[in-house]
């Protein structure tokens, strides 16, 4: 048996407990902070109404979701965004540089508009122990060359209708009959340590538990987490009025992402 906080994992679980490729997620993402400077019109930020969590991910439970890592040893991408622009941290570097301490054999992958990115900065980023990152820049405002760096401007920016809520991306008339992989891939982790289905889920609707309350193993290995994915994985887009009106077809296949693409170049 395993025990964390008081919970017990058993059976499959325990066979599972150290990180693996083929029946985890390959890549973290932690919402360190909850608000974005922009209001882009094809993301859900410029139409959701102001957020009622923290501001700030709390110490406590962005330590715990490093603890619960560190313990399965995971190896995989590590982000730290949602919705959010992480630059607005100004102790990134301080986080960053206790993943880089306790999970050396992660990749850290860093989301930016790049509002915020000054040359003090991203070197700051890049000692503290950052592997890339990817700068779209929304306002096509020229980034300057970098190594570890990719950049992103308006028209190279792969969009989604955000599972049907910006309409003016796409629509949906029946769910796609293609599998999606987003949740066997993803492990996201909102501000308040909760952990939502997809990165598609604005409104933080479907949730597989919190990061406080459980292991990793209870939550990724849960019932309700493993049949939402063997539906996905199986191309049956019904399984939720998120992933009914859904136009994304980037998850196709395990492991199989853009990011991973970015890091094989």
């Amino acid at each position: 048996m395993i025990k964390a906080n008081n919970s017990t994992v058993t059976g499959m679980d325990k066979k599972s407990a150290v990180w693996k490729r083929s029946t985890w997620f390959t890549v973290v993402e932690i919402e360190v902070n909850s608000h974005c400077n922009k209001r882009c019109v094809y993301c859900p930020v410029s139409m959701l109404p102001p957020l009622t969590v923290p501001k700030f991910m709390p110490d406590e439970i962005f330590e715990r979701v490093i603890e619960e890592l560190v313990r399965i040893d995971y190896q995989g991408l590590i982000s730290y965004h949602f919705y959010n622009e992480p630059l607005i941290r100004r102790d990134l570097e301080q986080l960053v540089k206790q993943v880089t301490n306790r999970l050396p054999h992660a990749y850290q992958f860093l989301y930016t508009n790049g509002d915020f990115l000054t040359e003090d900065r991203y070197h700051s980023l890049i000692e503290s122990g950052v592997n890339h990152l990817m700068i779209s820049s929304h306002d096509n405002k020229y980034v300057p060359s970098r190594p570890h760096q990719t950049v992103q401007y308006p028209k190279e920016l792969v969009l989604s209708n955000r599972a049907g809520m910006m309409p003016s991306i796409a629509t949906v008339d029946k769910p796609l009959q293609q599998p999606c992989f987003a949740p066997s891939d993803n492990f996201i982790v909102t501000v308040t340590g909760d952990l939502v289905l997809c990165c598609d889920d604005a409104k933080r609707t479907n949730l597989m538990g919190n990061i406080m309350n459980s292991s990793i193993e209870e939550i990724w290995f849960s019932r309700k987490y493993q049949e939402m994915r063997k539906h996905l994985e199986a191309g049956d887009r019904t399984v939720l009025p998120l992933c009914r009106k859904c136009n994304s077809s980037e998850f196709f296949k395990k492991g199989e992402n853009y990011q991973v693409h970015i890091i094989e170049e």
